[in-house]
């Protein structure tokens, strides 16, 4: 990660840009008692405003199931040009994974604050599970309640490694280019949208396949455009240092940087990397029950017998107990058949889907009854768990560590399906949810 504030010592004080041995004044925060008010105050809001946009960035895990991560935040060479550009990746029900790049209009302790709220907000409503172009129109009417003067772009992406299916939606920021081994790259065809803020606009979503190995690189309009360049030429270098050599994504980053040499720089820049590897489909099961009163005895042999293809059986009673929960309470108001997901990455995932739109909820003490205790059982002995609706109905799921068991199958072959009376077995990946859209 390169240094947020190249500009500032380590106290947070300003740099000389002067040569060696050329005499300077006193830094801003060392000024004279008789020093007037209003600069000190300046100085004091310029120094906020940067601190608040240096705790507002993200700190992103270099590796998650699927994808590899790399970024890079690059400030303006003037403190008073602190922005609003912000970047992020967040972890998804289903081991997806939403990346999302935005820059705020305007600079300052107002805009580096809007940042933070929007990033908030996208947080937020990424893991409700609303597709793109759903997230971007609600991001948008919070903008507007939150303020009247400024505007973001923003896009959000949503990636499903086991699908292998990227969905794209934009609010009037840059396209992403996409680098495939192999072929040159290409910046995405997708629609621009209107930036956030203004209110009373759709957005549209693009959904489009992913192939293991490519690199979908995100950015704002500072990485690309200069005093010294406009931001075709930018581009057509971003796009020249593209595809990347198959080496680590943070050592291409820096090489995407320093083909583009940023400095000097008038705005604030944003980066962000992601290569795709998917889920191998060895380690992906999917079944469909037919919700009946001996849905959970075949749930719990489904998953019994695939935990010991995966050489997890020490997972197997505690798996089957709550895989049990989670079918017997769907059984009580699907009218068609229940999903049945597992998913073995860094955690065992377990994933079960109906028809209906209801999402259960954890109850009080004072209300559990023989009917009512499956979600605190749920919550007290998994790793994590939670609800999601989808257009079909919802998912609730549930992880547990494998807890240092040994590892699944990573070689690409089709997890083995285990049939049932009354139920069917799927091999691979499970159906695809998509998105309306059009691939760019």
């Amino acid at each position: 990660m390169l240094e947020l504030f190249p500009h500032t010592d380590p106290n947070g004080h300003p740099r000389s840009r002067t040569a060696p041995g050329v005499p300077t004044d006193p830094p801003a925060s060392h000024s004279r008692a008789d020093e007037p008010d209003d600069a000190r105050q300046a100085e004091s809001v310029l120094e906020l405003a940067a601190a608040l946009q240096r705790s507002l960035l993200p700190r992103l895990p270099s590796k998650l199931p699927g994808v590899e991560l790399a970024y890079r935040y690059l400030p303006s060479n003037d403190v008073i040009q602190v922005g609003g550009d912000w970047f992020d990746a967040i972890v998804l029900p289903g081991k997806r994974i939403g990346l999302v790049v935005g820059d705020v209009m305007g600079h300052g302790v107002a805009s580096a604050t809007m940042m933070g709220q929007l990033r908030t907000a996208v947080q937020t409503l990424a893991v409700l599970g609303l597709p793109p172009q759903e997230l971007l129109r609600h991001l948008d009417d919070t903008a507007r309640r939150l303020s009247d003067t400024h505007l973001a772009t923003c896009l959000y992406a949503v990636y499903d490694p086991v699908t292998r299916r990227c969905t794209l939606a934009n609010a009037g920021h840059l396209p992403p280019v996409l680098a495939r081994p192999g072929e040159p790259a290409r910046q995405l065809e997708i629609p621009t949208g209107v930036p956030i803020g203004v209110g009373g606009h759709a957005f549209d979503a693009v959904e489009f396949d992913i192939e293991d190995g490519d690199t979908l690189v995100l950015f704002t309009d500072g990485l690309v455009e200069t005093s010294k360049r406009d931001f075709s030429d930018g581009l057509e270098i971003l796009r020249a240092a593209l595809p990347i050599a198959r080496v680590p994504l943070e050592q291409a980053c820096g090489s995407v940087l320093t083909a583009l040499d940023t400095a000097p720089r008038s705005d604030d820049a944003a980066l962000l990397m992601a290569r795709f590897d998917g889920i191998p489909h060895g380690n992906v099961a999917h079944w469909a029950l037919e919700p009946v009163p001996r849905a959970p005895g075949q749930a719990r042999r489904l998953v019994r017998g695939m935990l010991d293809r995966w050489q997890l059986g020490h997972l197997a009673p505690l798996a089957e107990l709550l895989v049990s929960e989670l079918v017997g309470n769907s059984i009580r108001f699907a009218s068609r058949p229940i999903g049945l997901r597992l998913l073995y990455t860094d955690t065992l995932t377990c994933e079960v889907h109906d028809d209906c739109h209801t999402l259960p909820l954890p109850r009080t003490t004072q209300e559990l009854s023989e009917k009512g205790r499956g979600l605190s059982i749920i919550s007290a002995l998994s790793h994590r768990w939670g609800t999601n609706r989808t257009d079909t109905g919802k998912i609730v799921w549930f992880e547990l560590e494998p807890s240092g068991g040994p590892a699944g199958p990573a070689d690409g072959t089709a997890a083995p399906g285990t049939g049932s009376t009354g139920s069917t077995s799927t091999r691979g990946t499970a159906p695809a949810q998509r998105t309306p859209g059009r691939t760019p």
